[in-house]
């Protein structure tokens, strides 16, 4: 590249929108990748986010460390390593577990930073198996974003503004980033936004819900961020429908029994009571499987891992008619794998043996019959996915104590790696996600990613076993009441509150005045409240794709306009965004994560397009005065 007359190249410059684990993976892949692909040229990098930089809005410092992240210590890390099959530069570096235990030898030697003082008792309970509250994790991404930056290559400058985004225009050559209340706009060659999860307007059916709850003084609470939500107006003592009894359910009961007052202890025979401080409201669970999410294993993987993919391949999926059958293969030949490398006692049978059968099998039932004696140790997905499935009660009485052994189960072969091919199965559905998003890339069909998420979710993203305790002592106790599998809630009108049944009580009825949406808000383009992308929308500068998702192309993810056309310079990548398993953020070690193999692609097209940008064009310099925090 020639230099400019002046004999200084004009630096580029790259704005990354969100500063929370997705962008900040973003920009750690972007950082690494310069000096191949960019040179010595200057690179300005914007970052900005109103929340700060490496833990974003949903990992914040500033919330209650009475809630946690639902990953182990050791499988929490944005570092990229020596199985991550990317085109840019290995960077490796210690998980959340690894970085706890060198922060507590340096509080111990007097030589950690102060900001971590208040994190000293947990930073030195903090091992391999221990689940991180959401306060020491923010402190965690910090340090990852601080040290990222600190190892910027020396013609980089990392630019942090405390800032939202409201709107992205063109300029007469570069693009104009609008800060809200601050002018003029920053001018940049490349956009990339990494909002991760944001808030939605109601959809039609919470609208709905809000207006009977007027009308009739309810309390209505629909879909958000828990750690957020207002749970004033559930009163103490009160039934109150909790729809969903997933991870947002179990913030909900987080914030409803810690954060009331009650405690928990063991009694003399170790098992966890507790104790009410009666301020707690009465939450009657409700959802489509009845029961809540699985549990997290409770112990680190060790040995052999299983080869994975095998069935559900690219290759396979492109051909498959159906790609369930195959997904499913894939999820049972991790598990009998491990079964059969790790517990052999168990089996009849050698692996080679068993896997050539497996494998070639259009039924394998007789063969796992024949080779795996016991039942537990048999991978059956309908009964892990549906355990309520058919069952009817006599009574209210007969179903509790039903779900109260269901969860003490799911704990006891959660926590015991003897039934590690549990373990296994959960690595499966890793890899099941990780070819759907390269199909996704490769803009193939695929699956119905609602239905494979649904799954992933209940099976592998459940809460912390110790939290699932804690769920079971509260179901104990009569602070929370399960009603069965498929319920339904309607509004009643005429009584002036909301009804629920399900067919596992097929005579109860349950009322109430009080309605949560435990869950997350879809993404939807169309009803985000981020105005940014509003704005991009309402002038056709963005597009949905079929699931309402802000549209990329796959091979690049530069954004589509409503036109069908890519922008050359704008890119997005997460939560919200086509394809969005990428920008993920922090990721198991050792793992081949697809967020980074996403966002290495991603920066290495940025990349390319920033190092074509004329370097005598718009020679008007940056005004870097506007910078709340210059980090670089």
């Amino acid at each position: 590249m020639p230099d400019h007359p002046s004999g200084r190249l004009r630096p580029v410059a790259v704005c990354i929108v969100g500063a929370g684990p997705g962008g900040t993976s973003v920009l750690e892949r972007l950082l690494a990748n310069v000096p191949e692909l960019l040179g010595d040229r200057p690179l300005h990098v914007h970052i900005v986010d109103p929340y700060p930089p490496g833990a974003g809005r949903v990992w914040r410092r500033a919330q209650s460390p009475l809630l946690w992240a639902n990953s182990l210590a050791c499988d929490i890390t944005l570092f990229t390593d020596e199985v991550s099959t990317i085109e840019g530069p290995i960077r490796p570096g210690p998980s959340l577990a690894e970085w706890a235990a060198d922060r507590t030898e340096e509080l111990r030697e007097g030589r950690g930073a102060d900001e971590l003082e208040p994190f000293a008792e947990e930073l030195a309970a903090c091992g391999p198996t221990s689940f991180p509250s959401r306060p020491l994790l923010s402190a965690y991404l910090a340090w990852f974003f601080r040290s990222t930056v600190e190892e910027a290559p020396p013609n980089v400058r990392v630019i942090v503004h405390q800032a939202t985004v409201v709107d992205v225009t063109e300029g007469p050559r570069r693009q104009l980033v609008h800060l809200a209340g601050r002018r003029p706009p920053l001018r940049v060659d490349a956009v990339i936004l990494a909002q991760g999860h944001l808030d939605s307007e109601p959809t039609p059916h919470e609208r709905k819900q809000i207006g009977f709850a007027r009308r009739h003084g309810l309390a209505y609470l629909p879909t958000g961020y828990t750690a957020d939500l207002d749970l004033d107006a559930l009163r103490p003592g009160e039934p109150v429908l909790v729809r969903g009894i997933g991870l947002a359910f179990v913030d909900l009961m987080v914030r409803l029994s810690h954060g009331r007052g009650g405690t928990f202890e063991r009694d003399s025979t170790g098992v966890l009571r507790y104790r009410a401080s009666g301020r707690e409201p009465l939450l009657l669970a409700a959802s489509r499987r009845g029961v809540p999410y699985r549990s997290k294993t409770g112990y680190p993987w060790t040995g052999e891992r299983p080869p994975l993919p095998r069935h559900f391949t690219v290759e396979a999926a492109r051909e498959a008619d159906d790609p369930w059958p195959l997904i499913g293969k894939e999820l049972a030949g991790a598990h009998y794998h491990r079964l059969f490398t790790a517990h052999g006692e168990r089996t009849t049978m050698e692996w080679a043996e068993f896997d050539a059968e497996f494998t070639a099998a259009a039924d394998p039932s007789e063969l796992i019959a024949r080779a795996v004696p016991d039942p537990a140790d048999r991978f059956d997905q309908a009964r892990l996915d549906r355990p309520v499935q058919g069952r009817r009660f006599a009574d209210e009485g007969a179903l509790q104590e039903w779900m109260h052994a269901h969860i003490e189960a799911d704990l006891t072969r959660r926590h015991d790696p003897a039934y590690s091919q549990d373990l296994a199965t959960i690595h499966a559905l890793l890899s099941v996600y990780g070819v759907v998003l390269r199909l996704q890339d490769a803009g193939d069909p695929v699956p119905d990613t609602t239905r494979l998420l649904g799954f992933f979710s209940y099976l592998a993203s459940g809460p912390p076993g110790p939290r699932l305790e804690e769920l079971l002592a509260l179901a104990r106790a009569g602070v929370i009441r399960f009603l069965g599998e498929d319920v339904e809630i309607a509004a009643d009108e005429q009584a002036g509150d909301w009804r629920a049944a399900s067919p596992s009580l097929p005579r109860a009825r349950v009322r109430a005045r009080a309605l949560v949406e435990a869950r997350l808000p879809e993404p939807s383009l169309k009803r985000t409240r981020d105005v940014l992308l509003r704005r991009l929308a309402a002038r056709g500068d963005a597009s949905t794709d079929s699931a309402g998702r802000l549209c990329t192309r796959a091979d690049d993810r530069r954004v589509v306009n409503a036109r069908g056309d890519a922008h050359p310079g704008r890119f997005a990548v997460g939560h919200g965004v086509s394809g969005g398993a990428g920008s993920a953020g922090f990721s198991r070690p050792r793992f081949d994560a697809p967020a980074f193999r996403v966002n290495d692609a991603l920066v290495r097209g940025v990349l390319n397009h920033l190092r074509d940008v004329d370097p005598a064009a718009d020679r008007t310099p940056d005004r870097l005065e506007l910078v709340t925090g210059a980090t670089r």
